[in-house]
């Protein structure tokens, strides 16, 4: 298939994870209720200083959750899939799953800049975060993640199984990364894997 045909399903399947408000605005929700609560409780106790952390590291944190949720739902839809309807495709096995995983990568960004932008106007009040370079990073994550997964799937080939990975990893992330604690107050071997996970 060309990739000028190839990249108009792509962004259908991106499309199709805009209008697919279901999936990700309870992500949103989470996402920012979290920010939120959590932010003015470092504010209250640690100062602009402690806020400003833990907003910087939740994030990514955010990020990566939902990054990891939206590709959780993209392969139950694909192991659902009928073979008449694999059959019916003008794709290969590989471009289908390719241009689903879009899917996965456009769920992770709308909660990314969702709860970017809240932290920036709402908790910070300030736009220094809102940059080129931030959007980047973000990108880079969420295709990062759902890459990871995609590719852990495709060795563990049971959704229960997957799910359960997927919840493991988020935990290992969120409680090993920068999120609620600076790295350099936890154990050396705990700050390498800090380090990895950042």
């Amino acid at each position: 298939m060309p990739v000028r045909e190839l990249l108009i399903v792509a962004f259908y399947e991106a499309g199709s994870a805009v209008r697919r408000w279901e999936l990700w605005l309870p992500y949103v929700f989470s996402a920012m209720l979290g920010l939120f609560m959590v932010a003015y409780g470092f504010d209250a106790f640690g100062g602009a200083a402690a806020q400003r952390f833990f907003v910087l590291g939740w994030i990514p944190f955010s990020t990566v959750t939902a990054a990891s949720l939206g590709t959780i739902t993209v392969v139950l839809g694909l192991s659902h899939q009928s073979l008449h309807y694999w059959l019916s495709l003008p794709l290969s096995v590989r471009q289908v799953v390719a241009v689903k995983l879009v899917m996965g990568v456009t769920m992770g960004l709308l909660v990314a800049a969702a709860t970017l932008v809240f932290a920036a106007v709402w908790i910070l009040r300030s736009a220094a975060l809102i940059s080129l370079e931030t959007a980047l990073v973000l990108f880079l994550l969420t295709f990062a993640t759902s890459g990871l997964l995609a590719a852990l799937s495709i060795m563990v080939r049971d959704i229960t199984k997957m799910s359960i990975l997927t919840i493991l990893i988020s935990a290992i992330l969120q409680y090993v990364s920068s999120v609620y604690v600076p790295l350099d107050s936890l154990a050396p071997w705990l700050r390498g894997l800090g380090w990895l996970t950042r």
